[in-house]
């Protein structure tokens, strides 16, 4: 529709529409409305690309249960251009090996010393830019193509377990790699991860698969199959990010896995850190009963490693202990699962500072 602007009144048009799509809708099921708006800046733009514009600003709304309008704006626009741009470059990238691992330590609480780590995501460019996960892995998603950059990551781990074999320092480490919502649907998981450890010759037990309770929200049936037949090939299970949205007990007690990752949401400073700590206790304590050690991810002060360790956390990963980086640079500070310092600088008013840790994830 092209409305003068001086009598539109996009609340009331909202309005009108719902009432109209109201009485359209059969009892069975909803009907979402997003509407897109684009303002005619000048006569001379073609219909078309109006059109385009105000569908382009009523897509924002998509993932979104409520009813709704959009303004178009040329920042839309960058974003779309942007994520064409990154989505045509995803493919070349993986087999340049511009999208590598990254590695963020895992540190026993007992002896403070590295046990492992996690394997992350990171788009190093030729130039040696780095595009950060926030950036590509949603537009991947959003576009069916995390499932490649999962299996790229998995590989690259099982690469790089089977280098550490025989070696005196990092022998005995596992590694644990993510499974995306989407990958059940495009990929035979059992399959997959059975023909990577056979295909390098690695101890299953090495790789951790971490997977969050909305993997399998959808087939939970087919999900306690799927673990059951992991665990019995050797592969150890991770329940991540237990305590956000959709943690429940039921998952524990039908999901035979053997550690838990707690959400580092409980780390967070709330007006309600009392009840954080006490449910973050019961949930240590929980685990123990079920004989599952627990990761608390998000760590990143020596208060917080002193209030873990005395309500019994058994694995520390956050930024107190290192932030993600490269294979190069971790073999070089936890070697033997020693904690090497960390590089220092020299500041402005020449203080010396540590190196900034940078965003998780």
């Amino acid at each position: 529709m092209l409305i003068p602007e001086v009598i539109f009144d996009p609340d009331a048009y909202l309005k009108t529409v719902e009432t109209i799509m109201h009485g359209l809708a059969a009892i069975h099921f909803d009907l979402q409305i997003a509407v897109g708006i684009c303002r005619v800046e000048d006569n001379r733009t073609p219909i078309s690309i109006l059109c385009d514009r105000a569908f382009l600003a009523a897509s924002v709304l998509k993932t979104q249960e409520s009813n709704g309008y959009v303004w178009y704006s040329e920042h839309m626009m960058s974003e779309k251009i942007r994520d064409r741009a990154i989505l045509s470059r995803f493919s070349d990238a993986l087999s340049r090996g511009e999208v590598q691992i990254y590695l963020q330590a895992q540190v026993a609480a007992d002896s403070r010393r590295v046990i492992g780590a996690e394997a992350l995501s990171r788009w190093v460019c030729d130039d040696g830019r780095v595009i950060p996960p926030a950036m590509f892995i949603p537009i991947l998603e959003e576009h069916g193509k995390i499932w490649q950059l999962d299996y790229h990551i998995w590989e690259l781990a099982c690469s790089l377990l089977k280098s550490w074999q025989g070696s005196e320092d990092f022998a005995d480490y596992c590694i644990s790699v993510n499974i995306s919502v989407k990958d059940i649907y495009y990929l035979d998981l059992y399959e997959v991860f059975t023909h990577l450890v056979d295909e390098y010759k690695i101890d299953p037990a090495k790789l951790e698969l971490e997977i969050t309770e909305t993997v399998f929200m959808d087939k939970p049936k087919e999900a306690i199959l799927l673990i059951q037949r992991l665990k019995e090939f050797g592969f150890r299970i991770a329940i991540d990010d237990f305590g956000s949205g959709y943690s429940s007990l039921s998952f524990l007690k039908d999901i035979q896995a053997d550690i838990l990752k707690i959400d580092m949401g409980f780390l967070r400073k709330t007006e309600h850190q009392e009840r954080s700590r006490i449910i973050l206790r019961s949930i240590v304590a929980l685990a123990r009963e079920l004989g599952m050690p627990t990761v608390v991810e998000g760590v990143e002060t020596s208060q917080q490693v002193h209030d873990l360790s005395k309500i019994g956390c058994d694995i520390f990963q956050g930024f107190y202990f290192s932030r993600p980086i490269s294979v190069a640079d971790f073999e070089t500070r936890f070697r033997a699962g020693e904690i090497q310092p960390l590089r220092r600088k020299s500041g402005a008013a020449g203080n010396v500072e540590e190196e900034a840790e940078g965003t998780e994830g």
